[in-house]
């Protein structure tokens, strides 16, 4: 079979490339904000007694106990997604364990929440 018009062939590809993308990229996007709110309405259930609300860990038994300020900019940066599903799951030192009480995709998602809160911590500051 040969293409009397290549270049409209062409063209009709690109198009539906992108629409596809487009049509990924949006749906990928709304899974993950529909993700992060309900991971902070997680956070806010299982994680703000020592955290707190904001994350910074600036609650009384946050800082008797060592809390990570979750917010600190060199903290998110050291930390990685790996490390941080590790310890949500395990626990570590006063950290206590979430693997046995939450799913591997609620445990997915409070490491979504908890990057987004450098970027509240950046907004805050400016």
């Amino acid at each position: 079979m040969t293409w009397r018009h290549p270049a409209i062939f062409l063209a009709f590809l690109c198009v539906l490339c992108v629409s596809v993308v487009s049509s990924y990229s949006s749906n990928y996007q709304t899974s993950q904000t529909a993700k992060i709110k309900d991971a902070k309405k997680l956070f806010k259930q299982r994680c703000i007694k020592c955290h707190g609300a904001d994350g910074t860990g600036n609650t009384t038994y946050g800082q008797t106990i060592g809390a990570s300020n979750l917010t600190d900019p060199e903290w998110q940066d050291r930390v990685e997604d790996k490390r941080l599903l590790n310890v949500i799951k395990h626990g570590r030192g006063q950290m206590p364990a979430f693997g046995e009480k939450l799913t591997d995709d609620q445990i997915d998602s409070l490491m979504l929440y908890v990057r987004t809160l450098k970027k509240l911590q950046k907004l805050q500051k400016a």
